[in-house]
C-alpha cells in the first residue's frame, strides 16, 4: 500500500476511491447472488416441469385403468346375465323324469315286494324374500343408476319340492325294513318315513301292507346319480 503517496492525496479523494471499491464489491456480490437465484430458478423450473410430466403420465394411466375397469365391469355384468339365462333355461328341463324315479324305486325293491300305489305331488316353492332396498344386492352397480336397476328386475328360476307316497306289500317286515333302508340311502330322497305297516289278506295270502312317504328337494337332479346306479335304470336316462 502506497502510504507515503496517499499522504499527499486529498482525504476526499481517498474516501471516494474506497467507496467506489466497496460499491464494486457490493455489485459483484449482488451479481453472484442474482446468478445463484437465476440458476436455482432454472433448476426448480426444470424440476417442476418434470413433476408435471410425471403427473400427466399418472393421470393418463388412471384414465386407462378406469377404462379397463369399466370394460371389466361390463364383461362381469354380461357374464352374470348369461349365467342367469343359462340357469333359467336349465330350470325348464325336467331334471327328475317320472320314469327315472319309478325305475329308482323298482331297482331298490326286494325281489318279493310289490307296489299298489305310487303317487307324486310337486309343489312350487315361494320365491325367496327380496333383500331390503339398501342391501348390497339392490344397490346400483358401477355404471348403473337406481332407475336402471329398477327396470332390470332379477328373475329367479322356479323351485319345486316333490312329495312321494307309495303303498306296497311285502311278505314280512324284514322286506319292508330292507326297502326302507335302501330308500334312506338314496341320494335323491329326503325325509323317508314309514307311515304304517299292517297285516292284510291279499288273495287269501297274509302279507304286510305298508305306506312310505318321502320327498325330493328342489335342487335334486337325476344326472347326479353314479354311473353304476344310472346303468341299472335300463336306458331310461338319455
Amino acid at each position: 500500500m502506497n502510504t507515503h503517496e496517499d499522504d499527499f492525496l486529498p482525504k476526499e479523494y481517498i474516501e471516494h476511491r474506497q467507496d467506489r471499491r466497496m460499491h464494486l464489491a457490493a455489485v459483484g456480490l449482488f451479481c453472484i447472488v442474482l446468478a445463484g437465484v437465476a440458476i436455482a430458478f432454472v433448476v426448480t423450473r426444470s424440476d417442476w416441469r418434470h413433476i408435471r410430466t410425471i403427473r400427466d403420465q399418472v393421470s393418463l394411466r388412471y384414465e386407462e385403468a378406469a377404462d379397463q375397469v369399466r370394460v371389466l365391469a361390463a364383461l362381469e355384468e354380461r357374464q352374470q346375465r348369461i349365467a342367469k339365462r343359462a340357469e333359467l333355461a336349465a330350470s325348464l328341463i325336467d331334471r327328475l323324469p317320472r320314469s327315472v324315479l319309478l325305475a329308482e324305486f323298482i331297482n331298490n325293491m326286494p325281489a318279493e315286494l310289490g307296489l299298489l300305489e305310487f303317487e307324486l305331488t310337486a309343489t312350487q316353492l315361494p320365491p325367496s324374500t327380496p333383500p331390503a332396498a339398501d342391501a348390497p344386492a339392490n344397490r346400483p352397480k358401477r355404471g348403473k343408476t337406481n332407475a336402471e336397476v329398477a327396470e332390470d328386475p332379477r328373475i329367479e328360476p322356479p323351485l319345486w319340492r316333490t312329495e312321494i307316497s307309495l303303498l306296497g306289500f311285502a311278505p314280512t317286515d324284514v322286506h319292508v325294513s330292507a326297502f326302507l333302508s335302501a330308500l334312506n340311502d338314496h341320494p335323491l330322497l329326503e325325509d323317508v318315513n314309514l307311515q304304517f305297516s299292517e297285516e292284510i289278506d291279499l288273495n287269501d295270502i297274509p302279507v304286510r301292507q305298508f305306506r312310505i312317504k318321502a320327498s325330493i328337494g328342489p335342487h335334486a337332479d337325476c344326472r347326479s346319480l353314479s354311473p353304476t346306479r344310472t346303468a341299472e335304470l335300463g336306458g331310461f336316462i338319455r
